[in-house]
This record gives structure tokens, sequence and C-alpha cells, in this order.
């Protein structure tokens, strides 16, 4: 029978700090844990006990503001968007311009 896998919420409760400090924890490698589909954090009950016991990594400061989410401006919102997806955007232009053509000419 397979083992349940911790997500980043419950390890936190468990361990007692917050969930942005396991993600930082996990970046140094100092606590183990597996990726699902790229991006999705998963730990081992055992693992996570034996980390525990041996008594917990500390997080400086720097590390915690490393790992706090940046804020962007709706200016560089709306830039970033164009920019990643004006492929797109002209794509979908130009196929309404063809169908409008083919349909209505």
């Amino acid at each position: 029978m397979s083992e349940k896998l911790l997500n980043t919420r419950e390890v936190s409760q468990y361990l007692g700090i917050p969930e942005h400090e396991i993600k930082v924890l996990v970046e140094r490698g100092e606590l183990p844990a597996y990726r699902l589909g790229g991006t999705i954090l998963r730990f081992k009950k055992d693992q996570i006990d034996e980390i525990k016991a041996r008594g917990l990594p500390r997080v400086s400061s720097l590390d915690k503001e490393a790992a706090r989410p940046i804020s962007y401006t709706r200016g560089e919102r709306i830039r970033d968007f164009f920019y990643f997806w004006d492929f797109y955007i002209i794509a979908v232009i130009i196929t309404i311009a063809l169908l409008v053509i083919i349909f209505y000419y």
C-alpha cells in the first residue's frame, strides 16, 4: 500500500512554520520534497519526521524577502501580456479578417 504524501500546508502546520519558509527550505535543498507536474510540492512524512528530530534549519530574513511575490504595476502587466501573447492576438485578428473576407465578399 502506498504512503500518503503531505502537501505544503500540512507540512507547515506539522512543523509550525509558515508555508513560504517551507518553500525557501526546499529551494535551498534543506527539506526533501517531490515535485508533481513540475510545480506541486509533496513531502514524505518519515523524511519530515527525521528533519524535525534533527532540528529545523533556520531561514534568514533575506531568504524570507526573496520568497515573497514581486508586485507589478498595471502597466507592466499589460506590457508583459502583449509581449507573451502578441503572436496569438495577431493570429486571431488575421483569422477573423480572412473569415470576413471569405463569407461577406
